[in-house]
Formats: C-alpha cells, sequence, structure tokens
C-alpha cells in the first residue's frame, strides 16, 4: 500500500493527469496521498546561487547567496536606475530547464533593466523520490524567502529603490515570494514594488493559513495567475488581482499533451513570458465566474491587461483567453 502511495503521488501530484476529472477530485487526491510540513523552521540554504545578468553589457555572473548583494554591488558601472527583475522558479526546476532559458531569452529583449535568477535547486530538487522531495522542497521555502530578503534589502540599502524592483515567481517559487515580501518590508520598511505570482503552489500550501501564502500587501502590487487552480496550482485567490488564464485549469495548448496539469501549470510562465513582446495580447475583464467570461455577461464590466503590461492600478478577480495563441 505504502509504495502505491508512493507511485500515485508521482504520477498525480507532479507529473500530473488527464483521467480525473474535476478540480475538488484532484484536489482531494493531492491531499490524501502527500504528507506536508507541520511547522515552519530556519534552514541553512547556503547553497543558493544567484544568477546575475546584464544583457545590455553582455556581462552575466554567479555569486553565492551570501555574497550575491556584495558582488552584484561592485559590477562596473552597475546603473542603480535600471529595472531589476528578480525569477524564482519551481519544484524540480535547473538552470538549464527550458523554463530558466525562456526566462533569459525574454529579458534580452527588455531595455534598461538587470535579470536575476534564483537557483535554489539543492533544496528543490527531486533527487529523492517526488513525494520526499516535494516535502523536503516545502521545509526550505520559508529559508530561502528570508535570504532572497536579505539579498534585496542589502541591495536597497546601497541605493537599488524598492521601486525598481520586481519578482516574479513560478509555483513554489512564488510561494516563496511571499516570504520574500513580508521580511523585505520587516528589514527595509518598505515594499517592493510587484510579485508576480504565476500559478502559486497548490499541494502543502492552498489550506495554509493566508500569511503563509503568497498575498496582496507584500509587495506595493501583487498579481496571481491561475493556471492549474485546485491541483498543482493553488485554489486561493491571493493578490491585489487574481487571473483566471481562461478557466483557470485545462489551458487550450495542452490538449494534445500528457500530463495535462503539469503542462497546464507550466503554462503560465510561457504566457506570461509571451507577453512581453506581445503587450495587447492578454486583454482581461472583471468577472465572478468563467462561464460568465466565457458568454461575454463580463463585456461591461472593468477592463485591464494582463501579463507583463498589467498597469497595476485594477483588482479584484480578472478573466482573459488564450486560446488563438501557442506558447
Amino acid at each position: 500500500m505504502r509504495m502505491l502511495s508512493v507511485y500515485l503521488f508521482s504520477l498525480i501530484c507532479l507529473s500530473g493527469i488527464t483521467h480525473i476529472s474535476g478540480r475538488q477530485a484532484m484536489g482531494a487526491v493531492l491531499k490524501h496521498f502527500l504528507t506536508c510540513p507541520t511547522r515552519r523552521i530556519s534552514l541553512d540554504v547556503s547553497k543558493i546561487n544567484v544568477h546575475f545578468h546584464d544583457f545590455k553589457g553582455g556581462r552575466s555572473k554567479v555569486f553565492p547567496i551570501n555574497k550575491a548583494a556584495r558582488g552584484i554591488l561592485s559590477f562596473d558601472n552597475l546603473d542603480k536606475n535600471r529595472n531589476i527583475y528578480m525569477f524564482v522558479h519551481g519544484f524540480a526546476t535547473y538552470m538549464n530547464h527550458p523554463i530558466a532559458d525562456l526566462v533569459r531569452r525574454t529579458f534580452k529583449a527588455v531595455p534598461n533593466s538587470y535579470l536575476i535568477l534564483i537557483d535554489h535547486s539543492a533544496y528543490t530538487n527531486d533527487f529523492d523520490g517526488k513525494k520526499k522531495s516535494y516535502k523536503r522542497s516545502v521545509e526550505h521555502v520559508y529559508s530561502i524567502g528570508m535570504q532572497l530578503a536579505d539579498m534585496l534589502a542589502k541591495l536597497n540599502n546601497r541605493g537599488i529603490s524598492a521601486k525598481r524592483i520586481h519578482a516574479i515567481g513560478h509555483s513554489l517559487g512564488s510561494q516563496i515570494l511571499g516570504y520574500v515580501g513580508q521580511q523585505f518590508i520587516r528589514m527595509t520598511n518598505k515594499r517592493i514594488a510587484r510579485i508576480t505570482a504565476l500559478d502559486p503552489a497548490g499541494p502543502c500550501f492552498s489550506d495554509r493559513p493566508r500569511e503563509e501564502q503568497i498575498r496582496s500587501g507584500v509587495a506595493d502590487y501583487v498579481e496571481v495567475y491561475h493556471c492549474d487552480h485546485g491541483a498543482l496550482g493553488t485554489k486561493s485567490v491571493l493578490g491585489d488581482i487574481d487571473f483566471f488564464v481562461n478557466k483557470g485549469s485545462a489551458q487550450p495548448q495542452c490538449k494534445s499533451l500528457t500530463p495535462s496539469n503539469k503542462c497546464s501549470h507550466n503554462v503560465c510562465v510561457s504566457m506570461w513570458m509571451a507577453s512581453v513582446a506581445h503587450r495587447d495580447w492578454f486583454p482581461a475583464r472583471n468577472c465572478d465566474k468563467y462561464e460568465a467570461f466565457k458568454n461575454w455577461r463580463c463585456a461591461p464590466n472593468r477592463r485591464t491587461l494582463a501579463g507583463f503590461w498589467n498597469p497595476g492600478t485594477a483588482k479584484g478577480v480578472y478573466y482573459f483567453s488564450t486560446k488563438k495563441y501557442k506558447f
């Protein structure tokens, strides 16, 4: 029975399935087979690596987390007036992963900016098997968040404005950013400009208290995107604005792919990165339910842009369609 549980967790939770229908059914299966940490503890995360990219200057360098702020600040001709984008990946993602490659390619085209890629895979890899590795990864979320906040606070103390920091997270990385934002406030009495949470991890988080998840209030503006709502992604509405991509699950780009849950979960990244080059692709409408959005009953409602060009003024729940695009 134990081996069956491990197998089903690997198949369902972290690889995705196609034959269990309904978000509630999926969520119940995940909850049954996954053992989650019961308390938050401080752990050593000194093996985090920080990849700093100055694409305009053609320079990149990797720093251990405890030397990252000093290393970045020592860059020749560092322009403190540029925007800083920090991307924090999810579970079992590495610097040679397609997601990391996509992030680098995307931000090469963003002017007046630096990119920081956080590699926390020493603590969030899947080397011990899916079930055990995921529990271990969740245990490290708090400590990773504390260290990243410390790095950003040191940059801020040396002249990099919090208003120029935009943190983007996927899955487990989105939940890490909840602690980053919270601790940054405690250390500086300031908020970073924006947090973009791409399908924040659901397993071990959806049923946790709000203060243990990414949420509004930990940055000037927190935007949350739901792509595998209630399964690999959280079922909670958390941000200043929550975007439901199509209906929030079963993304149209994944119809012919198996596992579909994993594909939908990862589509959140490719969708948002695509918006950098395509400003007007994703107009969104304020709407309570997908059926109302699909049937145009929300057409008179408030409108904003989803993705990179979201102006950061709208609040509430919004829906948008990606059906005519390929990522």
